[in-house]
């Protein structure tokens, strides 16, 4: 019997002269629903040998097709660059956890090693997050270079769910691409602390964030840890001039910084001079620098330009300078920056007469970019105009009398039950309490409000059912219900996912004022015995499998006990 020889193996995988090849089907639009939907892309990957690439970029595929390439994809160990960016067009957000995971699974099975992972565009939120935790954890992404997760919303909760899982072991990343996911400063704070193990980072691009100096500061102290850096784009954050005093304190470590983008974040003038000093400090080496839209004065502007002109061979380095937008003063100062510059200048016409901002003086004197600018923005912002409002609505409401009279609060047994859910309260409400409760809710009209209502009463009911047999029976007739009614409504899959994993405590929610008040143990038990009827929609099985699964080993210990008990919350 021939014998395995892993080196040799290695060797080859990584031998500078092999030639590429892979499977390719960006941009043909397929909508992949089921496994025969998936077949052209399956037998693709079986015909290639020398599976080095899989590109799926701009088709949308569901869980049943996500799963047959997957099952592809466990005989491919040599696959390096998963290009799988705007692959869920027109799905919901519950059929992309458990899609991922598959995906994830199938070259977790086959031992890949990802150098690239792409997945930008594609719209699956801090839920996506949890459905490649797996995957970004294990040693398939444990050689990764480059994880390109642009405008996938993200948010903080995403932010924080990403750096958690990359921190499971060292990574040596050189590309990290994040824009447009609304992480703000706790999301980059947390990212920050990620980019501090490494010392890899030559690309960081996380334009779009809603970061202000505190993000900022943080990612520049990360950053310092970082010589290789090349790239930065930070564009369309709020840095002030307090994050250009942190970057400016990171430069000196960030020797092979050629490329900069802080357009439209806010500098000023103080901002725009503390970069200035640090640039010509640092005798900065860059090739290219974007401060445009930045509210720069024609002074902090000159000084822009000359600390980056400064070295002999500027003209032959620099290839793009964005001065746009800003107060670059009149045709005098245009002229000799444009010498200074050369053809790398980007300075259009209009750009800013003496007055287009406030002057240097003004800028720098009381109440200039001041803590107001950056410091208040996190928290605070806009509170002086909401004072404003606040006050005159008070004014107009001073001659305002309610008329009251006749006014009484209606109780009902429903609405007493669902406030309390205790079995007392349940029993009055007799053996028809599924219709009597669906009676109740049928006159909510909002579509997220009315499945919340249905989710939170089935719920109320099974929670009940291990010290009651009327609650099980009513529960056992309210979940056909609850499943016919958010049928009804639009986007009714991920509303009503998204509803049973809050109220059953798998995912947090974001009213700091939501409570659980139901017993989820038997909450849990009473979802075994319906999870599998064929009123149950399978995207929502999948995805609540899926999360219940993920978050076993993190249940109390009488719960985990009745979902280990219930195979069908599992498998």
């Amino acid at each position: 019997m021939a014998s395995f020889d892993l080196n040799s193996i290695t060797q080859a995988l990584s031998d500078p002269g092999r030639t590429t090849s892979g499977v390719d089907f960006s941009g043909k639009s397929l909508k992949l629903d089921t496994e025969k939907d998936a077949q052209p892309i399956v037998e693709a990957i079986n015909k290639c040998p020398d599976l080095q690439y899989l590109t799926l970029t701009g088709n949308t595929l569901g869980v049943a097709a996500a799963q047959a390439i997957a099952k592809a994809l466990e005989h491919h160990p040599e696959l390096r660059i998963a290009r799988f960016s705007d692959m869920f067009t027109g799905r919901m957000k519950t059929e992309i956890p458990p899609a991922l995971k598959a995906l994830g699974d199938g070259m977790i099975t086959a031992g890949a090693r990802l150098e690239v992972l792409d997945l930008s565009d594609n719209a699956f939120g801090p839920i996506g997050v949890e459905g490649l935790a797996k995957l970004l954890e294990s040693e398939v992404c444990s050689q990764l270079q480059e994880l390109r997760l642009n405008n996938n919303g993200l948010g903080i909760s995403g932010g924080r769910l990403l750096a958690r899982a990359l921190t499971q072991s060292p990574r040596r990343l050189r590309v990290f691409v994040a824009g447009r996911n609304r992480l703000e400063n706790d999301g980059a704070k947390a990212l920050a602390s990620v980019f501090t193990s490494m010392d890899t980072l030559e690309e960081v691009a996380m334009p779009q964030n809603g970061i202000y100096h505190i993000g900022i500061s943080a990612l520049s102290e990360a950053f310092k840890m970082n010589p290789r850096l090349r790239s930065l784009n930070l564009n369309d954050n709020t840095i002030g001039h307090k994050g250009a005093e942190a970057i400016a304190a990171a430069l000196p470590s960030l020797k092979n910084l050629k490329s900069i983008n802080f357009g439209d974040c806010l500098l000023k003038s103080k901002g725009a001079k503390t970069l200035a000093k640090a640039f010509r400090d640092n005798s900065q080496m860059l090739e290219c620098l974007d401060l445009s839209h930045n509210e720069i004065g024609r002074e902090a502007c000159m000084e822009l330009v000359d600390s980056i002109t400064c070295l002999p061979d500027s003209s032959d380095r620099l290839a793009r300078v964005i001065l746009a937008g800003n107060s670059l003063g009149g045709a005098s100062n245009k002229k000799s920056m444009k010498e200074k510059l050369g053809t790398c200048a980007e300075l259009s016409d209009g750009e800013g007469s003496d007055d287009e901002y406030a002057t240097d003086s003004d800028e720098e004197g009381e109440g200039d970019d001041s803590d107001d600018d950056d410091d208040n923005s996190d928290d605070e912002s806009g509170s002086e105009q909401n004072h404003t409002r606040v006050d005159t609505a008070a004014v107009i409401g001073n001659n305002i009398t309610l008329d009251t009279s006749g006014v009484e609060e209606i109780d009902t047994d429903v609405g007493r039950f669902l406030r309390e859910p205790t079995v007392e309260n349940l029993q009055k409400l007799g053996s028809n309490a599924a219709q009597v409760i669906d009676a109740h809710l049928q006159c909510i009209k909002n579509p997220e409000e009315l499945i919340t209502a249905y989710v939170e009463a089935t719920f109320c009911v099974s929670g009940l059912s291990e010290n009651s047999e009327l609650a099980t029976l009513v529960s056992g007739r309210l979940y056909p219900i609850l499943m016919a009614r958010a049928g009804e409504q639009h986007a009714a899959s991920w509303l009503l996912t998204n509803t049973m994993l809050r109220g059953l405590g798998l995912i947090k929610s974001e009213n700091k004022d939501y409570k659980i008040r139901w017993s989820l143990p038997s909450c849990f038990s009473t979802l075994g015995t319906v999870i599998t009827a064929p009123y149950f929609p399978q995207a929502v099985r999948d995805t609540l499998k899926f999360f219940i699964a993920a978050k076993l080993g993190h249940m109390p210990p009488e719960t985990a006990r009745i979902v280990r008990d219930n195979a069908a919350l599992l498998t």
